[in-house]
């Protein structure tokens, strides 16, 4: 860790109501998407999460960004 940023080599998914969304390879883009998304549904559960392992099943309907 530097300047207190984390780094990860992988991808990051966007997941609204605990279903996955859309998919990043930038955390900043995850992110951006994310508050996007939350000021147009402000009472939806929007989370940025670090891809895990079995990312090819969770994104079979999504689309890599």
């Amino acid at each position: 860790m530097k300047n207190g940023v984390m780094t990860h080599h992988g991808y990051y998914v966007l997941k609204i109501d605990g279903r996955v969304n859309s998919a990043h390879r930038s955390f900043m883009d995850a992110v951006r998407a994310g508050l996007r998304l939350k000021d147009e549904f402000p009472q939806r559960d929007i989370k940025v999460r670090v891809a895990r392992e079995s990312f090819k099943e969770e994104m079979q309907d999504s689309a890599v960004h």
